[in-house]
């Protein structure tokens, strides 16, 4: 068992008519990455974001040690390649907890509730991988209406020809900034070229910044 948290934006009463299920980068928390969906917010609307099961202290060994009286950052990770296999299937059970609990508080039915998959870095192959091997999400009529990856990509190991028709369905929509240093132009090409040999519809959209959430372009998504 593992006690974890996750934040929530949006009515605490009232109908919802679309959940947002978004996953935060590596090294960072809910309490400050939470922040930024206030942009896009509005009646209906519900934002789930979970914080991922592993926390640590940000920055090396070396630069603690020399500085032991000094409060240090700590932030999350989704997983590691160390029992890459039971991290995955800790997390997708995780986040199929953490939305049927969020639904529930809403009044939202889990199973038919329209939702948007958003991942921003580590979370783009995170909240992939969630809609593709939750076996809650595969009974949807749909697994997602749309799936956002921001500054981060498909896993590298998903299978896009036995996942082409959901993500056909919802669709993906490519975010980088035109600084990012992970998210390249090279790479976004190259994500762009997979998705379109598996004619999976997408679209790209670049911003002037690096890697991080713009609030003016998430409104525009939204």
């Amino acid at each position: 068992m593992k006690t974890a948290r996750y934040a929530v934006l949006g009515p605490e009463d009232g109908p919802v008519d679309e959940v947002w299920m978004a996953c935060h980068g590596y090294g960072q928390l809910v309490p400050h990455w939470a922040r930024h969906f206030a942009a896009v917010a509005r009646p209906g609307r519900l934002v789930v974001v979970p914080e991922a099961l592993h926390r640590f202290y940000l920055g090396d060994i070396a630069t603690r040690a020399a500085q032991p009286g000094r409060s240090h950052r700590v932030g999350a990770s989704w997983m590691t390649r160390e029992a890459r296999e039971d991290d995955i299937a800790d997390t997708v059970r995780y986040l199929d907890d953490v939305f049927v609990a969020a639904c529930a508080c809403a009044d939202a039915d889990p199973h038919m509730v329209p939702l948007v998959g958003f991942g921003f870095s580590q979370g783009a192959t995170t909240v992939t991988r969630w809609l593709a091997l939750s076996p809650l999400v595969a009974r949807r009529p749909r697994r997602a209406e749309r799936l956002v990856l921001w500054g981060g990509a498909l896993p590298h190991d998903l299978d896009l020809a036995a996942h082409a028709g959901w993500l056909a369905q919802a669709g993906v929509t490519l975010v980088a900034g035109d600084r990012d240093p992970f998210a390249t132009p090279a790479r976004v090409l190259e994500e762009e070229a997979l998705l379109r040999d598996a004619a999976i519809p997408f679209e790209s959209v670049s911003f002037a910044g690096e890697h991080r959430l713009n609030d003016r372009v998430l409104r525009e998504l939204a």
